[in-house]
């Protein structure tokens, strides 16, 4: 009787402190007694009930999952103001216990802490992503597009295609050795380890995300820290291997580079492995899920395509592929560039960041130790993007400069929501190498190729469904079908003739990004 009596104050008390503390957050949907809103978790697509939400209560909201509370942002001048100008608060991570402590052992990227180990690896990565060496990748990005589009000449698998460039890119630059087919093991273990580690983070699936304190629970009796070992085990065996063969190869890479950092001197192999391991592994989903959304686009909403194209015979003409130095004047490509980030964000909900001391905003408290969302597919789909923001339409990304007769020019920096790689300190490293990627393969397939829809086997067109994706922190179309048809003979050749002539030797090639990233002043460390 006087356990259950104990229990029943305990109980009592939590109530009254839940709902003083309520009174001070932003508005959300109406909680329960101690499980919140956990009871209205949406396990699928749940950026879009997060929309709906965002429509009821405002541009600010909360929710309390659980022991969890989440404030979630659905204005892009709200999120630059907290994520971006009070960054000293906002670049924590919440804690992760299953992903981030179990299965990556507190050492992936994306999941660390804000704090001196996750800045020593931020300095250690910054000179070799950073907006003075990603144009220096070029002859890379160069070569491995090639490849795409000779590809594309004899199988519409864009999928693999588009993961094959991704992939083939981000293992030269770490470790100095190319994928050919991408039907190489180390590729397929990527994506398994990949899986591994959504499956890991996905929310609502470990009772130890709930309940942190059953974590010191032995293997035995928590059956999550047996697979989370096991997980860890591939992946970090996967990191060794591709360390020794980037510290083996015959050029530089970014291997060698970091191997020698003076950050590095801090860490062992397996520290220093998944880091670069994470760095690799980040770029081979998303350009290949962005790349999806550019070619559903291509498929319901076709209109931009003369348009693109026209800009492009104008400027770069029959007898060449456009290259990096052409954007300046391609501004509607470059328009196409930020309207597939738009249009249907691969990231609905961004990247969690989390509080380390007590805020407010508009009068209503941020905890410390909250969960702050950027509601990204929300910033992205507002009517404040212009007019029909679920349409696809690279135009609203141009402006007519009046009165000195200049050609229209992207302004992307006028738009309401431009943060499609994320906010302040956490903002994603590679970014500049991702939009010189998708500048350069959109830019090339629109000059070579046409896309339409595939047929059936009575010739009648297989539909497309652009809302439905998938679930989970990245999202991107469900698998669907397309053809890609050489707009000529001539743009045939050309791709043809430009993989033939291309120089393959990826050490040649990545000794020679060394030595222009010498030239451009960039310090160097092997």
């Amino acid at each position: 009787m006087t356990l259950v009596l104990l229990l029943a104050i305990l109980i009592a008390v939590r109530i009254l402190y839940e709902r003083r503390r309520d009174r001070r957050l932003p508005p959300g949907p109406p909680r329960l007694p101690l499980i919140g809103n956990l009871h209205q978790a949406p396990l699928e697509l749940p950026a879009r009930t997060f929309h709906e939400w965002s429509r009821k209560y405002g541009p600010v909201i909360s929710a309390q999952f659980g022991m969890n509370t989440v404030i979630m942002i659905a204005d892009p001048v709200i999120a630059r103001d907290l994520l971006d100008k009070r960054g000293q608060i906002y670049s924590d991570r919440p804690r992760m216990v299953m992903a981030g402590e179990n299965l990556t052992k507190g050492m992936h990227l994306l999941l660390r802490r804000y704090n001196d180990r996750y800045r020593l690896h931020q300095r250690m990565d910054a000179p070799a992503l950073g907006p003075r060496a990603s144009p220096t990748y070029y002859p890379l990005q160069d070569l491995e597009s090639r490849q795409l589009l000779f590809d594309l000449l004899t199988s519409n698998d864009f999928d693999k295609i588009f993961g094959r460039y991704a992939a083939s890119l981000m293992y030269a630059l770490a470790y100095g050795y190319r994928l050919h087919t991408g039907n190489e093991k180390i590729m397929k273990d990527a994506h398994q380890v990949q899986q591994n580690f959504a499956y890991a983070g996905r929310v609502g699936t470990w009772i130890v995300d709930a309940i942190p304190a059953l974590n010191v629970l032995p293997p035995l009796l928590a059956p999550w820290k047996r697979t989370a070992e096991s997980f860890f085990q591939m992946e970090k065996a996967m990191h060794l291997r591709n360390l020794d063969a980037g510290r083996s190869a015959s050029g530089w890479n970014w291997t060698k580079e970091f191997t020698n950092s003076p950050e590095a001197k801090d860490m062992d192999d397996v520290e220093l492995a998944y880091n670069l391991g994470i760095v690799a592994d980040a770029g081979l989903d998303t350009t290949t899920m962005v790349m999806r959304v550019f070619t559903l686009a291509a498929l319901v909403a076709p209109d931009f395509i003369p348009k693109a194209q026209s800009e492009l015979d104008r400027v770069v003409g029959p007898d060449r592929l456009p290259v990096l130095a052409d954007r300046d004047h391609l501004p509607y490509i470059a328009a196409v560039v930020e309207e597939t980030l738009r249009w249907r964000t691969i990231a609905p909900t961004g990247a969690p960041h989390a509080t380390t001391q007590d805020d407010s905003y508009g009068g209503y408290l941020i905890p410390k130790g909250a969960t702050v969302m950027a509601l990204f597919w929300t910033m992205c789909l507002d009517d404040a993007q212009g007019d029909s923001p679920f349409h696809f339409r690279p135009e609203r990304w141009l402006v007519q400069r009046l009165g000195n007769g200049t050609s229209d020019k992207t302004s992307a920096e006028q738009q309401p929501f431009v943060n499609f790689f994320g906010y302040g300190r956490r903002i994603c490293a590679g970014r500049h190498i991702a939009r010189n990627s998708l500048f350069l393969l959109i830019a090339r397939l629109l000059w070579g190729f046409n896309i339409r829809h595939a047929v059936d086997a009575n010739g009648k067109k297989k539909k497309v469904d652009d809302m439905a994706f998938t679930s989970g922190f990245v999202s991107a179309p469900v698998p669907f079908e397309a053809i890609f048809e050489a707009r000529s003979a001539q743009a045939a050749a050309v791709i043809e003739r430009e993989w033939k002539v291309a120089e393959k030797d990826v050490g040649k090639l990545m000794d020679g990004i060394r030595e222009e990233q010498a030239a451009r002043g960039l310090s160097l460390c092997a």
